[in-house]
Order: C-alpha cells, then structure tokens, then sequence
C-alpha cells in the first residue's frame, strides 16, 4: 500500500541506508525528495531566470522553434495533452524541451537566449495563471506517467502537484527548500518487473494561486533509443509478461518514448 505522504530521503546518510530508503519509496509511492543532494542552489536558480526569461518572450519569438517529432522545441499552451483519455482539452501549460547534448553541442538549433546558456539547459516548463474565462479546468498538467527510466524535477514557489496514492485518493506533493523531487518512470517499471512504480500525477490549479504562474523544471532520464524494456535479472525483480511492438519484437526505450509522445503532443507541419 502506499503511504499517504512523499518520503524525504537525507543523501548525505550512510550509502546503505540511503539505498534502503530509495527501495522502498521506489517499490510503494514511486516518488521521493532528495536532499542534501550536492547541487549548489545558485544554479537552480539562475536556471529558473532563465526559464522565466525565456517564457517572457513574445509568442511570435518561442513560436520560431516549435516542437516536432524529434521532441525539441517550444510547446504552446494546450498544444500538449498529457491525459487524453479523459481531458476535454490540452494541458494549460507551454514547455520548451532538449534533445541530448552530443560532444557539447545541442541536437538542433536553439533560441538565442539558450543557445548564450547551453551549460544550464534541460527542460522548461511554465504553467500560466489560470484567471482566463475560457480555462474552467482545475487541471493545469493531465493525470500521466512519465515516459522514461527516472524524473528529477526542481519546483520553484507555487505548489500544485498531486501524486495519484491509489485510485480513490490524490496527495500534494509540497514544495520543500533545497530539494530534488524523484520519480520513477515507465522503463524503470519494465526493468523491476512492476516492482517500482511509475504512479500517475498531475498539476492542479490551486485557488490561492490561480492567478501566478507556476514553473517547473524536469529532467527526464532516458537510456539509449535501443534499448530493450525487459525486467532485470535479480531476485527482487517478479516475473512479468514483456511488452512487444507492433512488429511483435521486444519493445524498446525508443519505442515506448515514440508511442507515448504521439498520444501527448499535436505538432504543427
């Protein structure tokens, strides 16, 4: 059963005592917050000026770098829906993502304002203020998973994410100084064997913050395109059925992220 708070885990305790603490919020909750971590706090914050900088400018400007399929690029508001399923339309919120960085260099061209700044680039997001008459959803960010092995995400002033503890219930996941919150994603689902979960969570609208902007900053873990989603050999791991493509071979990291990501985003041609 899940516990009905996110656990806090202190990095700077004894090795195995952090590895113990890291199972058992992986193997229940799927979430934990890292602290003591080691990242000096000036970079976050310069990172979320940046991000701030960034989401100042005209929509003219972030419109010339779009998001295509090779999932880089600016994200418009509504332009993503991370719950299809059951939202009646896209999230409210506009994102700017990186593609990995090869030999130092980014994987397509960048805006100038990033391109100045290559060393402190992940992923962006900004959640606007939800004051408009047209949003009358209490949801920013749909109900999802994350497509990749593990999310670091970095929050910054206004709370509103939730954590889906089971399907009746949905826990804030508060804003604590200093710290890292982590996530278990779908490929880390597949190499336990479902033992860690990767749990649904979304962004809600929170009335005492409706009318400031939320930003957040993940950085998604992804292992190579070719990598098979099958569970590791340990005797922690259960055994579980593998996931195949359409092909019928053994699905892929590449795979898994390609299907996730035409179900989330509407690319302009």
């Amino acid at each position: 059963m899940a516990p009905r708070t996110i656990p806090i885990i202190d990095f700077s305790q004894d090795p195995n005592v952090v590895a113990e603490q890291v199972l058992a919020a992986c193997s229940t909750i799927g979430f934990f917050y890292m602290v003591n971590h080691g990242l000096p706090q000036d970079q976050v914050d310069r990172a979320f000026a940046l991000s701030k900088e960034y989401f100042d400018l005209t929509a003219e400007e972030k419109r010339k770098h779009l998001i295509q399929e090779h999932n880089h690029g600016y994200s418009e508001l509504y332009s993503e829906t991370l719950d299809p399923e059951h939202q009646r339309q896209g999230d409210h919120k506009e994102g700017f993502n990186f593609r990995n960085f090869v030999n130092g260099k980014p994987f397509c061209p960048l805006p100038d304002l990033f391109a100045q700044n290559e060393d402190f680039l992940q992923s962006f997001s900004r959640y606007p203020r939800g004051g408009e008459a047209s949003y009358q959803d209490t949801v920013r960010a749909g109900a999802h998973s994350d497509y990749g092995s593990i999310t670091l995400l970095f929050q910054k002033d206004v709370p509103g994410l939730e954590v889906q503890a089971n399907r009746e219930e949905w826990i804030a996941a508060p804003l604590i100084d200093g710290s890292i919150l982590v996530n278990v994603g779908d490929q880390m689902q597949e190499w336990s064997g479902g033992l860690f979960k990767s749990t649904l969570h979304r962004v809600t609208f929170l009335p005492e913050h409706n009318h400031v902007d939320r930003y957040s900053m993940p950085f998604f873990v992804h292992p190579e395109d070719a990598t098979p989603l099958v569970p590791i050999p340990s005797s922690l791991v259960p055994p579980s059925s593998i996931q195949k493509d359409e092909n019928g071979q053994v699905l892929t990291a590449g795979g898994h992220l390609l299907r996730r990501l035409q179900a989330t985003y509407t690319y302009e041609k």
